[in-house]
């Protein structure tokens, strides 16, 4: 079984598209990367300098003998830099 779930643009946008991909596979695992990366991206810097931006990618496999996640926030800017 496997999972994936991509995405990419502003902060808030990335949270709702998280929030909203769909579980396929092994449904605890994929809870689990989901929670994970909310956690992150609630904790994500808002401060001067900060990026507005991310992309997010992440995949997992598990079978009967092994079991995988990938996971990668990484940040992005959205627009001309504010000042």
């Amino acid at each position: 079984m496997s999972l994936t779930i991509r995405a990419e643009g502003l902060v808030a946008d990335v949270v709702a598209q998280v929030e909203a991909a769909d579980a396929h596979g092994d449904v605890w695992q994929a809870e689990a990367v989901r929670a994970f990366i909310l956690a992150e991206l609630d904790a994500w810097p808002t401060g001067p300098g900060a990026p507005n931006g991310v992309l997010v990618e992440a995949s997992g496999y598990h079978s009967d003998t092994s079991r995988n996640v990938t996971i990668m926030i990484r940040p992005q800017r959205i627009g001309a830099p504010e000042d």
